[in-house]
């Protein structure tokens, strides 16, 4: 930026030799390391101090001015001068009064070579209030001097303008010279020389010039003792304090050549502002027109071939050298828009990447070829960088990086480099990184995806929802972050899932339609937030009398659910204290009757515990709801919320039996929670089936059953229609087994064996649709789970009712013993009035687990009769059993075997509890009969013309012990101890299902249906 303010910069030269791995001195020449002939490097704007190693502030005396050249030639306040910021172009400056007589002695000023040698002096400075007379800005001389015979001093005579260096005892100056502001430079040979000339420039044009020729009265005053005296601002012999501001202080020991003359110049005057002769002015980046990139300036060049800077670097973190096609007459300069950066990123809104917050532009003369750039990144702020991202050069004519030419950094240590970069003149450039994907309104960029939309490639990225215009997933997504902004609006389509690394700020709305899941996998607590609201929808029964089983998978924002915040398809549902919903009203208005929870003892109903709208529910806490009595099947619901995420805990306590939930707006992995809780809980998961018949709120009314899940094998609801018969069922809901998902929302029960916390958290998390699963239900089943070949078999119970109870038989040879396992055996959970179970160590159980098969195993069972009548033991399925194995139902009282892998058993039972009775055995003891009766091929024939019930294939009626018949509801019609004819008469019996029980001599049975019509 060109200012306006007066301002001096005097550039004395001296020649020196060329150093080729300089390249941080100032505008890249010269090393900043003390390796190099940069010898003294004073900047106001760095290493200023007003106590030991404390920076100085506004109007600050200093003590210190820190040499930045390396060889260590601090300034050192005598009479302390002031620091100033907002001078020149924004720089600070010291401040010289000269009534005051301040000025800073060089107590290191032996390190400075000796007069003799070539030298630069450079110094940016600002005279004010001239005064008459004659200031010093800087002096070396010796402590013997007199002011015939004094060292070097640079000197503004005030009163006649002139600007002069005064060397043993002869002055060199031009008059008129500054007055109060210029850029000056003054070639300084060595003493003795025949060859080199005094120059005088102001702004970089020529002022005068004295030819040496071999004047040895020029002198030299070789300063080389420990008498050196080196002061700024003052000289030893007559004083001259300086009075005004100077910025920068220069020394090189040796003469700089025209290029670096170009270079160092063009760097003074974009820092501090200042106008150079047209004849050097190369850089003009820091003009306002072109953006004022008036910091850090810094450049390569080649004026011919011996006289080439092609490695530059300077005061910014930007290096640029090995230009491939640097020619005679070529430059590159370079120039930052950003006065002290601290460098951080922000978006930018063109391409919505990370843009660092500093931009270059460059000056070419000329087509120096592709050049290696490299980036200081030791003081950047790359925080929000990802390991795997790429940090990138952009390089583009326009200041926006709409179009750029990007090229990818490697990063090694501090330095960030690509080694194949090409400028033009003009350009921009700066560096960027990729971190989020945004949706604009129209269109998504920076996704791996189709469109630009975000994949499951994404991991890295954040995804960002800006427009109200509502953007759409269309296929799954995994990405590190989501923020949806106010007003904004992200649909996730039915069946994706959106999985996320870390959290979810939603400020707008996210919608999960459909079967759509969110997942996000970070550990501990969650991080999730905002003013909006995540939507996820679930199906419930519609039945009014029938109970839903819930946990909510959002809270309100303050960490917990009221269920006066379920939605439907209108809004917010209404609740009312009537016993029955109202599905006609819209939003529907549902019963607030019927909200309960339960932590309480196992079997104790009075520890229901009622609940209101506004009851506050923890995430994973369980309850309980009536449905809405629509006419359709289902009833959608919406739960509008912050997405619960992270861990979860839930006080329990043993003995009791706790209604939890999934708390998530994913999938559950039963067996991941199993497993993360299996020292509280007794690795059973119950969940609560009401059948679609129900037409009562009364209790002893209900219909229903719980289906079953533990580690081994999972139960279907515990009492079902049975639609294998002859009869069509009765019309009640059927539902397959719960897989190892529990649905979203999905509450189930947990018995305690321990007291401590139950835990959920994101590690349990899984995506898995319910439509997935063949047979699929409305609710507690979600989807596939992995192969297993653990054998595994389920046994159903078929009551007179023709409800159908479940139990299970698994083996699993790591996990199982024959004693009561966790998460492998199943306590029954519930009772019924028609039920069966294994007995192991007075346990009940619906699952029992073994190690392996064993043909010598006889596990008993339970059956509880309250209904007399025909009851019906069968092999449901069968999971990875040797086609070889034989299962049999033993009755141990008659000694009689039901081979249940060719057919089902018809057991006819009265009112009892029948203990120890029967046992499944996979071998039959042949040594209890001889003419293996049951497996006779006796069999009856009615006659529907005589109403006869004959006894075919089976000639010795005399073995048989008994023959009785059964109706269908288990009461005896005929009992026969003998038997006269193997024609029975049934004329005077109505017309129905009919059983036959025919027990041997040898106490086996027959049992054989049919139909008397």
């Amino acid at each position: 930026m060109i200012s306006h303010k007066l301002y001096l910069a005097i550039i004395i030269g001296i020649a020196l030799s060329y150093n080729a791995n300089s390249q941080t001195g100032p505008g890249g020449i010269g090393s900043s390391d003390g390796t190099s002939d940069l010898i003294m490097w004073l900047r106001a704007d760095l290493g200023v101090e007003s106590s030991s190693g404390v920076s100085a502030v506004n109007n600050d005396n200093i003590t210190t001015w820190v040499d930045q050249s390396g060889d260590g030639n601090d300034a050192t306040s005598v009479r302390a001068p002031s620091y100033e910021t907002g001078k020149q172009n924004g720089y600070p400056a010291i401040h010289f009064t000269e009534s005051n007589n301040e000025y800073l002695n060089i107590d290191n000023e032996q390190n400075l070579p000796s007069g003799g040698n070539d030298r630069t002096y450079l110094f940016a400075a600002e005279p004010s209030n001239p005064a008459t007379g004659t200031q010093t800005l800087l002096y070396h001389g010796h402590t013997t001097e007199t002011l015939a015979n004094y060292g070097q001093r640079i000197n503004i005579t005030n009163n006649t303008n002139e600007f002069s260096v005064s060397v043993s005892g002869k002055r060199f100056g031009v008059q008129p010279g500054f007055s109060s502001f210029n850029i000056g430079t003054i070639i300084f040979p060595s003493a003795g020389s025949t060859s080199n000339d005094f120059l005088n420039y102001n702004n970089g044009g020529l002022l005068t010039s004295y030819v040496v020729d071999g004047d040895n009265s020029f002198g030299a005053i070789n300063i080389n003792t420990t008498n050196e005296l080196a002061y700024i601002g003052a000289n030893r012999v007559a004083s001259q304090h300086y009075n005004g501001d100077m910025s920068e202080i220069i020394i090189f020991d040796k003469e700089l050549s025209d290029l670096e003359f170009n270079i160092v110049n063009n760097y003074l005057s974009a820092k501090y502002g200042t106008t150079l002769d047209s004849t050097i002015d190369l850089y003009t980046q820091d003009d306002a027109a072109n953006g004022d990139f008036d910091h850090n300036v810094a450049g390569i060049g080649r004026i011919n071939a011996s006289d080439i800077h092609n490695d530059s670097k300077g005061t910014g973190i930007v290096r640029i050298s090995n230009p491939r096609n640097l020619g005679n007459g070529e430059y590159l300069f370079w120039g930052e828009d950003t006065k002290d950066a601290v460098y951080n990123f922000s978006t930018n809104t063109s391409l919505y990447y990370e843009h660092l917050n500093s931009n270059w532009r460059v000056n070419e003369i000329g087509n120096v070829g592709g050049v290696n750039v490299s980036f200081d990144i030791t003081n950047m702020d790359l925080t929000g960088y990802i390991s795997c991202g790429t940090l990138q050069l952009v390089v583009d004519n326009n200041s926006d990086y709409s179009s750029p030419t990007v090229y990818d950094l490697t990063i090694s240590g501090s330095t960030a480099s690509n080694n194949r970069v090409n400028f033009s003149d003009g350009d921009y450039f700066s560096i960027r990184y990729l971190d989020q994907i945004v949706w604009d309104g129209t269109q998504f960029y920076n996704g791996s995806g189709t469109a630009n939309a975000p994949d499951t490639s994404d991991d890295c990225l954040k995804l960002t929802i800006l427009s109200t215009t509502p953007g759409a997933l269309t296929f799954d997504a995994h990405v590190r972050e989501v923020e949806v902004e106010s007003g904004a609006t992200l649909n996730v389509t039915d069946g994706l899932l959106l999985e996320v690394e870390e959290e979810v700020v939603i400020d707008g709305t996210l919608d999960l339609l459909g079967e759509a899941q969110l997942i996000q996998n970070h550990t501990n607590v969650t991080s999730n937030s905002g003013s909006g609201n995540l939507r996820i929808r679930q199906q419930g029964t519609s039945n009014l009398y029938n109970y839903n089983y819930w946990s909510a998978p959002v809270n309100t924002g303050s960490g917990y659910w009221q269920i006066g915040s379920l939605e439907d398809a209108n809004g917010v549902i209404d609740f009312s204290s009537d016993p029955d919903a109202d599905p006609t009203t819209s939003p529907i208005t549902l019963s607030s009757r019927w909200l309960y929870q339960f932590n309480g003892l196992t079997g104790t109903y009075s520890e229901w515990s009622a609940l209101t709208t506004t009851s506050n529910l923890l995430p994973g806490i369980g309850y309980i709801m009536k449905g809405s009595g629509t006419s359709d099947a289902e009833q959608e619901y919406i739960f509008s919320g912050t997405p619960n995420d992270g861990n979860y805990t839930i006080s329990a306590t043993a003995g009791n039996d706790i209604l939890v939930g999934n708390p998530y707006p994913s999938a559950l992995n039963a067996d991941q929670f199993i497993i993360d809780n299996l020292f509280i809980i007794d690795g059973t998961l119950s969940f609560w089936e009401h059948f679609s018949t129900n037409n009562s709120h009364v209790l002893a009314d209900y219909q229903g059953g719980y289906a079953t899940y533990n580690l081994l094998m999972s139960l279907v609801a515990a009492a079902t229609a049975d639609t294998s018969g002859l009869t069509s069922g009765l019309g009640l809901s059927f539902k397959s087994a719960p897989s190892s998902n529990i649905a979203v929302g999905q509450g189930y029960f947990l018995t305690i064996n321990t007291t401590g916390n139950i835990e959920f958290n994101n590690q349990q998390r899984i995506f898995s649709k319910e439509s997935d699963a063949t047979d699929a239900p409305v609710f507690y089943r979600s989807a596939n789970s992995s192969t297993d070949l653990r054998p595994k078999i389920w046994f159903s119970f078929t009551d007179p009712n023709n409800l159908k109870t479940t139990i299970g038989l698994g083996y699993d040879s790591d996990n199982a013993t024959k004693e009561y396992d966790n998460g492998y055996d199943a306590k029954l959970f519930g009772t019924k009035n028609n039920d069966i179970y294994w007995v192991l160590n007075d346990e009940n159980l619906i699952i029992q687990a073994l190690a392996n098969i064993n043909i010598e195993d006889e596990l008993p069972l339970t059956i509880k009769a309250t209904d007399a009548g025909i009851y019906k033991i069968a092999i449901d399925k069968t999971e990875n059993v040797p086609t070889d194995t034989n299962i049999f139902l033993k009755d141990n009282l008659t000694n009689t075997y039901y081979s249940l892998n060719t057919d089902d058993s018809e057991l006819v039972l009265q009112n009892d509890i029948y203990e120890n009775r029967f046992s499944i055995v996979f071998k039959e003891d042949t040594t209890l009969s001889t003419d293996d009766f049951q497996n006779s091929p006796i069999s009856v024939y009615y006659d529907r013309t005589t109403k006869d019930l004959s006894i075919l294939n089976y000639e010795n009626l005399s073995s048989i012990k008994s023959l009785i018949i059964y109706n269908v509801t288990g009461q005896k019609i005929i009992n026969l101890n003998t038997l006269q004819s193997d024609t029975i008469n049934l004329n005077k019996f109505s017309d129905g299902i009919y059983i036959v029980n025919i027990t041997s001599e040898t106490n086996q049975n027959k049992v054989i249906k049919f139909v008397k019509f």
